[in-house]
Order: C-alpha cells, then structure tokens, then sequence
C-alpha cells in the first residue's frame, strides 16, 4: 500500500493519475456489459428487466469505455511529463461519475449497496484528481440523482427503472436478483474498506510528514533544537540507567556574521548546508544525532562515545571543512569552527549543557578554530 500510494498518488504525474482511474473503472464497465446483455437474453431473467431502460445504460457504458480507451492511448506515451491534463482528466471524470450515477440509480439508489460503490468511486477522484474536474463531475452526479428523484416523486418513472415487480416473488426477491445483490454488497464492501485504508494511509502519510517537520531543520536537514533536546534527556536517562558513556560535543562557525555581512545570506546558508551535510557523514547514523542549535550553532549527541573518541570525530569533521572552500574567485574564503565537548557523569541535562557551553566558550576565548575538552585543548596541526 506504501509504495502504491508513492508511485500512483503522491508522486505520480497527472497522466499517471488518470491512466489509474482508466484501468481501475474500464473492467468494471466491461462485466456491467457483458452481464446485462446476458441477463437481456436470457429466459427467466427478460421478464423481470426492463429492455428500455437496460440498453440505453449498455450504450452509454459502451461510449464510456470507448472514451477511456482512446484516453488512455493518447495519454499513455506521455505518461511521465509532469504537464497537466485538464481535457483528459474531465472526460474520464465524466465518463465514470455518471456512468456508476446510472448504473446505482437504475438498480434503486438506497435499496442495494451501489450507492456505496458510487460514493467510493467520487472520493477516490478526489485523491487522484484536482478540484475542477472532480466539482463538475460532482455536479453531473448530483443533477442526474436530483432529476431522478423528481421524477419518481412526480410519478413519470419508477425508483428502480431497470426491474419489473416480476423481480420479487411474494416478498422474497428471485434467486438471480438475490445473488446480485449480495454480490453488489460485498463488492460495495471492498470498495468502501480499501477507501478507509487509503485514506487512513495517507492521513499515516501526513502525521509522519508533519512529525518529521516538526523535527527537522529545514536549512540542513538535521534535527532541530526541539528534536535536540528531546534526544538529549531521553540519552540522560539511558546512561542513567545503563552507565554507558555519552558525549555532548556543542558547536560554533567562527565569524559567522562576517560571512552573512561581507559575501550575502545566501552564502551564509550554503555554508551552513554544507557544515550540516559534513556533520551527518562524520558521525554514526542512526546511534549519533547531528543538530542545528540554531544559527550558526550546532550539536553532536554522541552516545557510547568518550572523550578520546570525540576528539577523533571533530578532527575528521575539521579535516573535511578545511577541504572546502566557499564564494568564488577573490572572494573566496574557508571557515573554521569552534567545539566544545564534555563527557556525561552522571549530570542532568542542563548541567551537560552548560559545561560543554563553558568548553565552547574556552575554544573561542583561546583563539577559536579548536576543540575544547574538560583539561584539554586540541588546536588544528
């Protein structure tokens, strides 16, 4: 169902969306056809159906397919290109709409499930579709019921069109009748649970989103300060309870406000997109978080982590920025970065926090372009 929705309605291209309905409703269409010209010809079923009101749905359902499949032709070799098509896309809409509108109201709307089915139908349109052409094919739909029901309760047709009293035998209906209806039920049914499932996998889809939102810098990609501090009391408490080392290492880019004001902001965010992309490959995913503090402030959590071992990590994450150079020409220009680090001993949160924050405010104090460490100090080779 994940990659389903992925490949055919969250990402798909609006040809794609309606090939979909084209080859979801067209085989539907085709047993309508085939069974009510069966039944039309059948003995023992013609005296309960009405020809003039069967064959015209036959034709329209004919006309139906033959607008899906010649839709579907034109579209399939642009099946990929993101341009949208607005023609296609209404005429399919108003191909199926109205065609499963007649088939539930020549069967008697409330009386057999195909309501139901008519109702699944309409909502899927509107995850596969946008607005216009779903609201006209709304709009078609509610005109034919509206004019349906007028004209039973003005008395010029009957409520079910397509049957004669013949259908029922005292109060039972006949065995045929009866085995389509339950089959219009159970068909009903499954149309009904795979739209719940769709819609509640696609509201999956967007709390997952929305969380991840919620946790993620939009700049960097990295967790945000919110995440941080989550992440932060949730390894407080484990090293708490397992003794296991943790590491807090609190990073600053030196002169960052000279960048924004001599090179421009958008410089200054590709040095921070830069510094967050450095940041994820030296650390290990998922065990290590990376983090944007905010600013020019950023984070490693670095659980089962020592001190020795943090030292590796900021140098091989020193190592790659000075690899890298930013601006062009003359105006190029390399950025160096400030670290503090202090190991867990059993501290609360804040006390973790503030001691790395001294460590951080040591590396800027002696000449910035170091790592600050509890009775340490590792400046660049």
């Amino acid at each position: 169902m994940q990659l389903f929705l992925e490949r055919f309605i969250v990402s798909s291209t609006p040809s794609w969306r309606v090939l979909l309905a084209v080859f979801a409703s067209t085989p539907f269409f085709l047993v309508v056809l085939v069974g009510h010209g069966l039944a039309l010809n059948t003995p023992g079923m013609q005296e309960a159906l009405n020809p003039w009101a069967l064959w015209p749905l036959e034709g329209w359902l004919a006309l139906a397919t033959l607008v899906n499949l010649i839709t579907a032709w034109r579209l399939w070799p642009h099946r990929d290109l993101p341009d949208a098509v607005p023609q296609a896309t209404l005429l399919v809409c108003l191909a199926i709409g109205p065609s499963f509108t007649l088939i539930a109201i020549l069967a008697g709307t409330f009386t057999t499930a195909l309501n139901l089915v008519l109702l699944g139908v309409l909502a899927i349109g509107l995850l596969l579709f946008e607005r216009r052409p779903m609201l006209i094919a709304y709009g078609t739909c509610v005109a034919i019921i509206s004019a349906h029901d007028l004209g039973v309760i003005l008395g010029w047709w009957v409520y079910a069109p397509a049957f004669k009293g013949q259908v029922m035998q005292g109060r039972e209906p006949v065995w045929w009748f009866h085995i389509w209806r339950q089959f219009a039920f159970v068909a009903s049914g499954v149309v009904m649970l795979g739209l719940l499932g769709l819609l509640f996998d696609r509201l999956d889809q967007v709390h997952a989103k929305l969380r991840r939102l919620s946790y993620t810098d939009g700049l960097t990609g990295l967790a945000n300060r919110r995440r941080a501090m989550e992440v932060l009391h949730n390894e407080v408490a484990r090293q708490a309870r397992t003794g296991q080392p943790l590491s807090l290492v609190l990073i600053d880019a030196d002169h960052f406000k000279q960048v924004n004001d001599q090179h421009g902001h958008d410089v200054g965010d590709q040095v921070l997109r830069t510094l967050g992309s450095l940041l994820l490959a030296c650390v290990r995913s998922p065990t290590d978080v990376a983090c944007r503090l905010g600013g020019e402030e950023f984070a490693l959590i670095l659980p089962d982590t020592r001190l020795d071992q943090v030292e590796a990590v900021c140098e091989r994450l020193r190592q790659q920025l000075a690899r890298r150079s930013f601006g062009h020409g003359d105006a190029a220009f390399k950025v160096t970065l400030s670290m503090g680090a202090v190991e867990g001993r059993g501290q609360d949160v804040e006390s973790l926090l503030q001691q790395a924050d001294q460590q951080l405010y040591r590396a800027k104090s002696t000449g910035r372009d170091r790592l600050c460490m509890a009775g340490t100090s590792v400046e660049p080779a």
